[in-house]
């Protein structure tokens, strides 16, 4: 009787850990397949690639106009002093 009771627990133990195993890979799968057609990740990137093409490596682009006329404030950014190196 008391091996029934060791064959019983082992049976359980092991359907108990296949269940959690398959629960395990089924939400990486949903997670890897399903959850980026919710998400406008793609979409992004697309416009990033987007972005990236239409530009030259190094080129710089400033967007938007300054506020006031276009008049750099002595209270803004920073000075940066570079010393000659022989």
């Amino acid at each position: 009787m008391n091996v029934l009771n060791v064959i019983l627990f082992m049976a359980g133990f092991l359907r108990t850990l296949f269940v959690i195993i398959i629960i395990y890979y089924a939400i990486k799968l949903i997670a890897k397949y399903v959850l980026p057609l919710f998400i406008n990740q793609p979409h992004q990137h697309k416009n990033f690639q987007n972005d990236r093409q239409g530009r030259q490596e190094g080129e710089v682009t400033i967007e938007g106009e300054r506020p006031n006329g276009g008049k750099i404030s002595r209270d803004e950014g920073e000075y940066v002093d570079f010393e000659e190196v022989d």
